[in-house]
Order: structure tokens, then sequence, then C-alpha cells
């Protein structure tokens, strides 16, 4: 079961809601991830920016929806430093440091 999560509202200065993308602290230190999963986002789009297609990251996480790889997608177009920064820490980190618990 998840600890406290955070959802990202729709609000005056942010006018795109991310109903799939949450934020829990105890699931890799409050990234975001996709709700009802432990896949980060930052998993899922440095998928992507290796040339994976959709089908082939969906087959990568199971219990992963389409709706949740969209958002996840859609969440860095509008976040792109946040999860550059992200994908700039992983790659340094030791091996096998930050894997994905599914």
């Amino acid at each position: 079961m998840l600890g406290t999560c955070y959802k990202w509202p729709v609000t005056a200065a942010n006018s795109v809601a991310y109903p799939h993308i949450v934020s829990c602290e105890d699931v890799r230190g409050g990234e975001p991830v996709v709700e009802g999963t432990r896949v980060p986002v930052v998993a899922l789009v440095r998928a992507h920016q290796l040339g994976m297609d959709f089908e082939e990251i969906l087959l990568q996480f199971p219990g992963l929806g389409p709706e949740g790889l969209h958002a996840a997608l859609l969440y860095y177009l509008d976040h792109r430093t946040e999860i550059e920064a992200l994908i700039e820490r992983d790659a340094s980190a030791p091996a096998g440091a930050l894997e994905i618990e599914i």
C-alpha cells in the first residue's frame, strides 16, 4: 500500500491535470510515477528516448496501460527540466542503485 501521494490538480498556473501521475513520498523518494504502479515517469521517458515504441514499452512494464504511458509522456513534455534532471541523476548512479520494482 502506498503512503501519502500527491496528484497534480488543475490550477490557474497549470491548465493540465495529470490524472494517472502521482508522487508518493515512499516510492522512489517522491518522484512522479504512474498511479497504481511503481513505474517512474523517468523510466518510461528514457525507454521512449532509446527508441522503444509504445507496444514495446507496455510489454516491458506489466500492469502499465496505454493511458498511463500517454500521461507519463505528456507529463514529461510539460516538466522537461525536472525529468531531464532525473535522467541525468540516474545516469550517474552506481549500477543497480535505481532498480524499478514492478
